[in-house]
């Protein structure tokens, strides 16, 4: 049953943020009449823009996190915004989700990367799984371009976005981020190549969907996971450094994932008793070519 989302409230705003969000709506607001009339033209089959209050509702929140992430600096704001609407029209962004070749590539990948969608934390957030530690690095770079993975990963972010908008139709409250959780169990030092891939896959995420990670849970971390993690945390921001846990292997898995996911919605190999999927208790599919590094 969809019950709607909230309408965004400007007066859970200071004074000084409220004049900062109404100098921003004001100057962008050109720009997103022009942005709304492309999306149009696209006749997508499945908009999630219903009508124009709820478009207009989604806008003002994506305001409200572009914000909070460039620091209520209102200048940077709006070079910001600027900046990713183009992006989004340059790149297609709007009908990726119903490009039949993306979606062909990313159900190809998850033959190489074990992941599922799984549920929600207990904030409702989204909540993705993935067996990063048995993703076979040399088969994924022989097997697509640098440009397809990023593409990729831009049809997961419009993915998970969407989740959220659903999420919050459901239950009537407004939420604006997913979480993930990496299971770095088998992982080895070949990951060092997809490296690069991941540098222009973070700077899509600060750039173009600030504030979208509510919680990134790493599990299973090997021993030279602080050979890695001195290589990638140089390409993080700040406050997405404050949302990654790092949980050590043993009883502390299940321990910590329980304080943030219900155990329904959390796979029984990290200690939940999740029962709907239809391959549990083996919820996140592993096929064959991955099972050699279990």
């Amino acid at each position: 049953m969809s019950i709607g989302c909230p309408l965004f409230d400007i007066n859970q705003l200071t004074s000084e943020q409220q004049e900062k969000f109404q100098n921003v709506y004001n100057e962008l607001k050109p720009n997103h009449t022009s942005y709304i009339e492309y999306k149009l033209n696209l006749r997508l089959k499945n908009p999630m823009e219903k009508d124009e209050e709820e478009e207009e509702n989604e806008w003002k929140y994506q305001l409200y996190r572009f914000l909070r992430a460039r620091k209520w600096n209102v200048a940077h704001t709006i070079k910001s915004i600027l900046e990713m609407l183009k992006w989004r029209m340059d790149n297609h962004v709007d009908s990726i989700l119903e490009q039949e070749n993306v979606k062909e590539r990313m159900d190809n990948l998850r033959k190489i990367v074990p992941n599922a969608h799984h549920g929600y934390t207990k904030v409702d957030r989204p909540l993705y799984i993935e067996k990063s530690g048995l993703i076979h690095v040399d088969k994924i770079l022989d097997s697509y371009s640098v440009e397809e993975l990023i593409e990729c990963h831009i049809y997961w972010l419009e993915f998970y976005s969407q989740l959220t908008r659903e999420r919050s139709r459901q239950i009537g409250k407004h939420i604006e981020s997913f979480a993930i959780a990496y299971d770095l169990h088998g992982c080895k030092l070949d990951m060092r190549k997809i490296l690069p891939v991941l540098k222009q896959s973070l700077f899509i995420d600060d750039n173009y969907y600030p504030e979208r990670l509510g919680q990134l849970f790493i599990i299973n971390p090997p021993m030279i996971f602080p050979i890695l993690w001195n290589l990638v945390k140089h390409w993080l921001d700040p406050v997405t450094k404050t949302k990654i846990l790092v949980i050590k292997k043993g009883p502390e898995t299940a321990a910590t994932l329980l304080q943030h996911i219900d155990s329904d919605q959390l796979p029984r190999e990290y200690g939940g008793g999740c029962q709907s999927c239809p391959a549990a208790p083996n919820c996140i599919p592993i096929y064959e070519e991955n099972k050699e590094d279990i």
